[in-house]
């Protein structure tokens, strides 16, 4: 009999199965299509050879007519099933994304009638030596809708090949076209029976290009990974299934915590988690786990859980950080989980529960981000200039740089708005390096010097420091625009904290020696204090705005503004005054010994031409 092959899918499937079943799964729509078209191939290659041992029974052995002709029928049910399945598992999602309803429902409806008609019309068998085939309306039937099927797949895929990844297309039609190629040649060499071998070589290559777990396996902790999560969610999501979630994350106490300590410390999360229960558990990230569960009771009872655990554990250096989303649907597709999941994972709390307010707080950050992204792509950061008064030499003598973002439409985002979320992010590395690079090109046309302008003060992260190539951008920029350093004062905010002092004070002292001076900035805000006031090699400190407009109002800000002005007079440092508002307000800075004065008192921050024209205006002699 002409059943080699058929029993050689049949094997090779049942082994793949077999694997199948003993891996671990993630329950989405795609998985179980793909298990049904899988079991419902094997099915077909079993009747596929039933049907072979029947006609040949009934030519040759006397076999009953009609039994093999039913089990002749149901194979090319089994067929038609297949097609079907093989539709439903290429272009469901299509169909549902693009509500293609009607197409759905006429697929539906032409199976039934499909399979209806299979049972109602005639079918008759033929077998010769190794020639073997069955034939009839029926078969007729058959070959119309598994070729409405496989064409239906392709070129649905084909039409929304940009809506689905590559590696998906390629598999389908890989999958389709060897059994569409099998199906050809069988009908014109009917002793070579190779469509349910293909139809098995086709199941196997969807495994292993689209449903192979192992590729959603961590290889440490055996747990889902982070691409499995974003697959799961986005299940859940275009089929608006109901879930709930909590991540938990492990905080390492110790500064530095020895590789083993971590390993040991995820190895027993992972095996704590899986203990809780059946629910799909995602490494996300090397020390974060996410678990997500049908509701958002079951989530918080787990989470509780899990936490208890964790805080009984000892001679560890380590705690649990938990963020807990009641309802899934309070975000808004896969992006927003992920959003959520970073913008709140460093938080103090050691539950921070998913609400709309925390949801709008991240969405204003991700406007933020976007905005700040934008801008720079488009060229709309905007630098600004605040002149600064020289009490000694009676005129301005420097200015300030402030950033500011420019809408499409021409209004202003202020720097309160987008430098905090800026400094978070990382993204003030970018922005800071374009705003010195404005300002090199102003300095660079010489006109500022001319009026009399020494140098302008730019403020700099301390993230904004290369560790590999210390001060390089500042050098670079100097470089490329030929200044000279000493047009340059950089204004450092006291934020930076232990980890990144030493790198900032090597960075410092780098562009000292290159020429350029350095500001002490927001003096009397942050991390105000006398380490970084002796430590930092400044050549000025600058009172923010609330510490001056607070010298007029309390007396003990009065008394430490008196006593750093001589500080820092003593240690041939200069003193600037921000936020100098009055003629009174001027009057009394200059009592009290102030070096440079800023404020409203001379002028708002304003853009670089109008800049230009104040100092004209001005003469930058102007009597006070």
């Amino acid at each position: 009999m002409n059943i080699e092959l058929q029993i050689c899918g049949l094997a090779m499937l049942i082994i793949f199965f077999i694997f199948i079943e003993h891996d671990r799964k993630l329950n989405v729509k795609n998985r179980l299509l793909f298990i049904t078209a899988f079991v419902i191939c094997i099915i077909c290659l079993i009747f596929d050879i039933a049907s072979i041992v029947c006609i040949h029974e009934a030519v040759y052995n006397g076999f009953s007519p009609i039994l093999t002709k039913i089990v002749c029928k149901i194979y090319i049910m089994l067929l038609v099933t297949q097609g079907y399945c093989g539709y439903l598992y290429g272009c469901f999602d299509i169909v549902v994304q693009f509500k293609y309803k009607a197409i759905r429902i006429f697929a539906v409806l032409l199976y039934i009638i499909g399979e209806i008609l299979i049972i109602v019309l005639p079918i008759e068998y033929y077998m010769n030596g190794r020639i073997v085939y069955s034939y009839g309306p029926a078969n007729l039937c058959t070959y119309a809708l598994a070729i409405f099927y496989i064409s239906s797949t392709l070129y649905l895929s084909l039409k929304h090949r940009r809506d689905i990844s590559h590696r998906r297309l390629v598999a389908l039609f890989t999958w389709q076209g060897l059994w569409l190629v099998a199906a050809l040649i069988q009908f014109f060499s009917k002793e070579t029976l190779l469509v349910g071998f293909a139809a098995a070589v086709g199941m196997i290559v969807l495994y292993s290009q689209l449903e192979n777990p192992n590729e959603h396996i961590d290889r440490f902790t055996g747990l889902f990974t982070q691409n499995a999560l974003s697959l799961f969610l986005q299940d859940k999501y275009k089929y608006q299934v109901p879930f709930a979630f909590y991540t938990a994350k492990i905080k390492y106490l110790a500064p530095f915590t020895e590789l083993d300590i971590k390993n040991d410390a995820v190895m027993r999360s992972a095996r704590a988690f899986l203990e809780l229960g059946n629910e799909p558990v995602f490494r996300i990230n090397d020390d974060m786990f996410c678990i997500i569960y049908d509701s958002g009771d079951r989530a918080y009872d787990k989470l509780l859980e899990i936490k208890a655990r964790a805080d009984g554990v000892t001679g560890m250096p380590v705690e649990a950080k938990f963020i807990y989303c009641p309802d899934g649907t309070l975000l808004s597709g896969v992006e927003d989980v992920f959003n959520f999941i970073h913008c709140y994972e460093d938080s103090a709390e050691d539950i921070v529960v998913c609400d709309q307010e925390l949801i709008e707080r991240m969405l204003h950050r991700r406007k933020i981000y976007n905005l700040i992204e934008t801008a720079l792509k488009d060229d709309r950061i905007r630098v600004y200039y605040q002149p600064i008064y020289n009490v000694k030499k009676n005129r301005f003598t420097s200015a300030e740089a402030l950033v500011r973002i420019e809408n499409q439409d021409g209004t202003l985002v202020y720097p309160g708005d987008f430098i905090p979320i800026a400094e978070e992010n990382g993204q003030i590395i970018t922005l800071g390096m374009k705003i010195f690079e404005k300002v090199c090109e102003l300095l660079a046309g010489g006109e500022l010097q001319k009026l009399g302008i020494e140098n302008v003060e730019v403020n700099v992260s301390a993230a904004q420091f290369d560790h590999e190539n210390p001060a390089g951008f500042v050098s670079e920029y100097i470089d490329e625009y030929n200044l000279d350093p000493a047009n340059i004062n950089l204004e450092i905010t006291e934020t930076a904290d232990n980890d990144l002092k030493h790198l900032l004070l090597l960075n410092m002292e780098k562009l000292i020696r290159l020429g350029v001076t350095f500001s002490l900035d927001d003096f009397g805000t942050g991390r105000s204090n006398l380490d970084y006031f002796v430590s930092m090699p400044a050549k000025n400190v600058k009172f923010d705005l609330g510490f001056t407009q607070g010298y007029f109002t309390n007396s003990k800000i009065r008394d430490v503004m008196k006593g750093m002005v001589s500080i820092a007079h003593d240690m041939d440092m200069k003193i600037v005054s921000e936020g100098v508002e009055t003629k009174e307000q001027y009057d009394e800075m200059v009592r009290l010994g102030v070096d440079h004065i800023q404020g409203y008192y001379f002028s708002r921050p304003i853009p670089e031409q109008e800049f230009i024209e104040f100092l004209k205006d001005s003469d930058n002699t102007r009597n006070i």
